[in-house]
């Protein structure tokens, strides 16, 4: 048999050595210690016969501080130590008496290393190839201000293949945050790439981001829809909305689906319903759950039902989509306790509150119907140690079912109140409300030595707690309250303690504190006296509104006209750095999650929560619902023994898990136009600015924001072209009140009511006829006829028509015209046919003019080669130091394959040899696309520019960081070539192995350019382990890839040049050194 359950606590981590005088001390402190924290300790000395002084200390391997404190009866004292950078270890909390009260305790502390929250912000989601990645590194403390780093930080950049690309050291920051951009090359690895912040010595922090071939949606689908709805109502109703970003709505039809979200054995319901709806800015549709999904009538479980909407634009064909997800219920209501004891005392009156709600969460406004409350026969006591001490006949007014009635209040709630027979067992407590049956809990009798007595009750009087605002707290007991000591945890350390006094014979008292920042977003309230030689106390968890010190503020104008100046006025806190972000709207809508976010600061604030250490057996200990440790000489029921189970005479009450089975019902189971208008008496404005990305502050820029003395202060700043919607967004950080991020982001909205619109693929192809069409929109009070003009005066495309006959010879016009009626508020569409002859952007000049309107745009469509373009270069050297004039024959040699008019010949002339390479750096040759040899012909020659300025020490910043940043663009186009076994070859993944003479190239490139670029050290490793396992028995190093120049087939000579690749990477020798001998 165990031991009986102590009722004091001798032996549980703390150790209890000597009491000498009469009265009692409690020390609390944080039951988590952190490097370079405060760690504050609340004393308190209760009844006692004078003054007492108690030593605190703090105990472990790097860090031992006492300090000396003396109170008096019946008072509270704070004890505050700072804690510098700590070795990881063993550390306890350690209170000693000296004089009045005697005594010695100790108990362990959990450790934690100091970690600042780091974010990472980017000014998209999604970037093109070629696009400029535009970053922020933000680094709070646990108040949210800059945070104090001494240890070094890097930045790393990893493509979609895990590829490190860039990587910055020892980052510098400006008032805690850290600005960076990173320039994408046009044909990088797509996919997920990962910016990584890395402190060191301690965990990384990163942010994805995508890579990927895109063309921006121009308009946004949302359903509505209810998101709980019970199985008896029958029907589930969707709105499907759209609108344009610039807030007109869009016409055309959606397809809404509804299926469950996974499936299950058993389940016998339909896999999904479809219904199609017209749409002109919203469109509405029903489905009812009998007849289209076959749910209904039988009580079984049903997934969360998964409602998908796909929005066909009518002018454009164009496709955009929208989710939501609904939770079904049994059951139209959901009863929950209140407040719900865990025990009674026989005779004594037992309350139990409950509230009604519907399926949304709202509650009940019903007057007229009862709540029913079923008080069940006891059962059987779950543990055998108590039976024989608590063995009791049990009465027959207990084997009785009781039932209460209550009427339900304005707010949905009904109140019980009764009395219970004594038994030695335990009563089921259901509740029911119409046709909704629920289960509450489970009482048992109240025994002494194993549950709490529930006497103090602690109440937030205060709706909303917020920072600044008093918050009231009713302290509440079923006996007389002598006096309390209040404590208020946050953020893993003790912010306030202090000692309350209660007028005599009072069996409630109110506190009142003000919350101060570390208190936000949560803070536990412990409340403690000792009364009869125990320990009574509460804790209450205290949910605050998630408030920022510092604020800021971002006004515009609701309305602009393209390219017009618009002010931003920005309002914050004196001395703070501002950083902006302004992009367009259809850049959300295609993806988001790049900016942080208010949720995501406080979340992290919680990482720094304090937590008890683990004490073992069970009971309440003091503190821990807090996170704090508590020392104490009076007495608690808490055990350090764990409870055994029956294993025999032991029945697990079948309404924990699921009700009886004639009423397997009743359990909830699923909660599962003010724009002016043009004239046609002046050429249209052309609009030719489109930017993603409007507003960017860089702190190292002057445009940047920083240092505002101030407080206010105003931002003016061109909007771009586009016909949408600007969403700015920004954060303020201050060193002395921290951060601050806008509550609710400014739109400003780019509109005018006569204008025109393309809807253009990502890319086209050289010589494809491709038909460029354009939507006209007027949004003006009468029909318009419009005439639309698409000029080609750069001659970069042919006209062409829509036929099925090849043409001999395109259009031979520099412009083609069209006329169309477009209804007031409404669109019509159109389309030009053309063929791109011209690689590269190529400009789409199209306008459009009404007798009372007109609007131009200049758009960029991309054309892509429509083969795999080859590159050869010829130098020749001329000396005209014997002779006057020099005379040299080039022959070109075309494939017979070559597209035709294809061919491109340049020349150039200078007199110093190096002068095409410095002065025409990006033009050395063409930058290939398509294959692996070609691109590093243009990256080695960067690497020779470089070694050659350094050899003659000539500084020429434009020409370095020219050919730095193609090495790093050139990098990234090689990593695409690069296959699993860590082997390149021409054309990457398609081809069916490696080339041996490319690896070896560009291992040796590789090696060379790390000296002035970011080369990922795992890339070089992996191609020479790919060389060194084609080595031949007899040494040589075989060709097994395919290669373009036939030159590298010499078995002799590709083995030298291999044996090359790994003598020049001399770090790597002795690991290759078999290879080589």
């Amino acid at each position: 048999m165990s031991r009986r359950l102590c009722i004091a606590v001798f032996e549980i981590i703390q150790i209890v050595a000597l009491v000498c005088a009469a009265g009692h001390y409690s020390v609390i402190g944080p039951g988590t210690i952190r490097s370079k924290f405060k760690y504050n300790v609340a004393v308190s000395v209760h009844k006692a016969e004078g003054p007492t002084k108690i030593d605190v200390s703090i105990m472990g391997p790097s860090y031992n501080e006492t300090k000396t404190v003396e109170l008096q009866p019946m008072s509270t004292e704070n004890v505050e130590f700072d804690v510098p950078q700590l070795q990881d270890g063993a550390y306890s909390l350690v209170a000693k008496g000296v004089s009045g009260l005697i005594f010695e305790n100790s108990t362990k502390l959990n450790y934690a290393d100091y970690k600042p929250a780091t974010f990472i912000q980017t000014d998209k989601a999604t970037y093109k190839p070629g696009d400029l990645v535009q970053f922020r590194v933000l680094f709070l403390d646990a108040n949210t201000r800059p945070a104090k780093i001494e240890q070094p930080i890097s930045i790393l950049i990893n493509d979609g293949a895990r590829n490190r690309i860039k990587q910055l050291q020892d980052v510098k920051l400006i008032k805690g945050v850290y600005t960076g951009e990173f320039q994408l090359s046009e044909q990088p690895v797509l996919g997920d790439w990962n910016i990584e912040v890395v402190i060191e010595g301690q965990s990384p922090v990163s942010k994805s981001f995508e890579v990927a071939k895109y063309v921006l949606p121009k308009f946004e689908v949302s359903i509505e829809t209810a998101k709980d709805v019970a199985i008896p109502d029958g029907i589930i109703k969707v709105t499907v909305r759209s609108k344009y970003t610039y807030g007109k709505s869009v016409e055309g039809t959606a397809t809404v689906s509804i299926k469950p979200l996974y499936h299950h054995y058993g389940m016998n319901i339909q896999p999904e319903a479809t219904k199609m709806v017209y749409v002109d800015g919203k469109g509405h549709v029903e489905f009812d759950l009998s007849k289209d999904l076959s749910i209904g009538g039988e009580r079984t479980y049903v997934p969360p039902l998964k409602v998908l909407a796909t929005m066909k634009e009518k002018l454009t064909g164009n496709t955009q989509n929208a989710t939501a997800t609904i939770n079904l219920h049994s059951e139209r209501y959901r009863i929950e306790g209140v407040n719900v004891p865990t025990n009674y005392q026989p005779g004594k009156p037992t309350k139990i509150t409950v509230v009604v709600k519907n399926v949304d969460g709202s509650p009940v406004s019903d007057t007229k119907n009862k709540a029913k409350l079923t008080v069940h026969p006891p059962r059987d006591y779950m543990f055998r140690d108590y039976l024989s001490k608590y063995e009791a006949t049990t009465p027959k007014e207990a084997d009785k079912i009781m039932e209460f009635e209550s009427n339900l209040d304005e707010h949905g709630m009904a109140t019980f109140e009764f009395t219970l027979a004594e038994t030695d067992r335990y009563y089921t407590v259901k509740c029911e409300f119409l046709d909704t049956t629920t289960y509450l809990s489970s009482i048992s009798k109240f025994i002494p030595t194993l549950d709490t007595p529930e006497l103090l009750k602690l109440s937030v009087n205060t709706k909303k707690p917020r920072l600044g605002k008093p918050v009231v707290v009713e302290v509440t007991s079923s006996e007389k309250i002598p006096y309390f000591v209040y404590t208020i945890v946050a953020r893993g350390n003790i912010w306030k303690s202090e000692y309350v006094d209660v007028p005599e014979g009072r069996q409630s008292q109110t506190i009142k504190f003000i919350p101060t920042f570390e208190m936000i977003p949560k803070a536990s309230l412990y409340v403690h006296y000792v009364y009869d030689n125990n320990l009574r106390f509460e804790e209450k968890a205290i949910q605050f509104e998630k408030q920022f010190e510092n604020t800021i503020d971002i006004s515009a104008q609701p309305q602009a006209k393209p390219g017009e100046q618009v002010q931003l006025h920005i309002t914050t806190d004196p001395d703070s750095f501002v950083g902006l972000l302004g992009v367009d709207q259809s850049v959300l809508l295609l993806k988001s999650g790049n900016d942080i976010t208010q949720e995501q600061i406080f979340n992290t604030l919680g990482d720094y929560d304090a937590s008890t250490p683990w004490m073992r057996g069970y009971g309440r200990y003091p503190g821990q619902e807090s996170g704090v440790v508590t020392m104490t000489n009076a007495n608690y029921p808490y055990n350090d023994e764990p409870l055994y189970m029956l294993e025999a005479d032991f029945e697990l009450d079948s309404h924990i898990l699921f009700d009886s089975e004639d009423e397997t019902d009743s359990i909830d189971r699923f909660d599962a136009n003010s724009v002016s208008t043009q004239t046609s008496e002046t050429t249209p404005i052309v609009r030719k600015h489109f930017n993603e990305v409007w507003i960017w502050h860089k702190s190292d820029s002057t445009s940047g924001i920083e240092g505002t003395d101030g407080g206010n202060f105003t931002l003016s700043k061109k909007i771009p072209d586009t016909i949408t919607s600007w969403v700015v967004t920004g954060f303020s950080m201050n060193p002395n009140t921290g951060i601050a991020l806008t509550a609710n982001p400014t739109k400003i909205q780019v509109f005018q009511p006569f204008f025109v619109s393309t809807n253009l693929p990502y890319s086209v192809k050289r010589g494809e006829v491709i038909a460029i069409p354009v939507i006209i929109f007027n949004y003006m009070d009468k029909a318009l006829d419009a005439e639309v003009v698409m000029e080609n005066t750069d001659n970069e495309y042919d006209f062409t028509e829509a036929t099925n006959e090849i043409e001999d010879k395109p259009l031979d016009v520099v412009q083609r015209v069209k006329r169309v009626s477009v209804p007031s508020n409404t669109g019509r569409s159109i389309s030009f046919m053309i063929r791109p002859k011209k690689i590269g952007q190529i400009t789409l000049k199209i306008t459009a003019t009404t007798p009372l309107a007109g609007d131009a745009i200049h758009q960029m469509l991309k054309v892509e080669p429509e083969g795999v373009t080859q590159y050869e270069n010829r130098a020749v050297f001329i000396n005209l130091k014997d002779k006057n004039v020099h005379n040299e024959k080039l022959n070109v040699d075309v494939p017979a394959e070559a597209i035709p008019d294809s061919e491109y010949i340049e020349f150039s002339v200078v007199g110093d040899l190096l002068g095409p390479t410095l002065k025409n750096l990006d033009k050395l040759v063409r930058m290939p696309y398509g294959c692996g040899e070609q691109n590093m012909v243009n990256f080695v020659p960067n690497i020779l520019v470089l070694h050659y300025l350094n050899a003659i020490s000539k500084s020429m910043p434009a020409v370095t960081e020219k050919a730095k940043k193609f090495l790093e663009i050139g990098y990234q186009r090689e990593l695409t070539y690069k296959h699993d076994d860590g082997s390149y070859s021409a054309f990457g993944k398609s081809d069916k192995s490696g080339s041996t003479w490319l690896t070896a190239y560009v291992m040796r490139s590789f090696h060379q350019a790390a000296k002035y670029t970011d080369i990922d050290p795992k890339v070089i490793v992996e191609g020479l382990d790919f060389l060194a396992s084609k080595q031949s028995p007899n040494g040589s190093f075989p060709e097994y890839g395919k290669l373009f120049d036939s030159a590298h087939q010499n078995e002799l000579g590709l083995t030298a040049f291999v044996l090359l690749a790994f003598l020049e990477n001399v770090e790597h020798v002795e690991k290759y050194k078999p290879q080589v001998d």
